[in-house]
């Protein structure tokens, strides 16, 4: 079993799976969102919309990709994540 970071889906859908719209992206590339970890009815997560990496203002989480803001969210193992994603290559 092996982890394929190419076989990942674009940001945007993952932001989709997670239920989350993402705000228009400023200049350099990312958008606020609702952080889906902590739940809030604000936006205070900023996200990259094409590299991933993200930080939550409000709870202080931050990762590297939307990778681990899906597995964070769910609750959910490495392995379980990038199954989920599509991205776990093997049995």
């Amino acid at each position: 079993m092996t982890f394929n970071r190419n076989a990942l889906p674009a940001v945007a859908d993952v932001l989709a799976l997670l239920s989350i719209e993402p705000t228009r992206s400023n200049g350099s590339g990312y958008a606020q969102v609702k952080c889906p970890i902590h739940g809030e009815s604000n936006p205070s997560l900023s996200i990259h919309l094409e590299r991933g990496n993200w930080r939550c203002f409000a709870c202080g989480e931050a990762g590297g990709d939307a990778l681990e803001l899906y597995r964070r969210a769910r609750g959910l193992t490495f392995a379980q994540a990038a199954r989920d994603l599509g991205a776990w290559e093997g049995k």
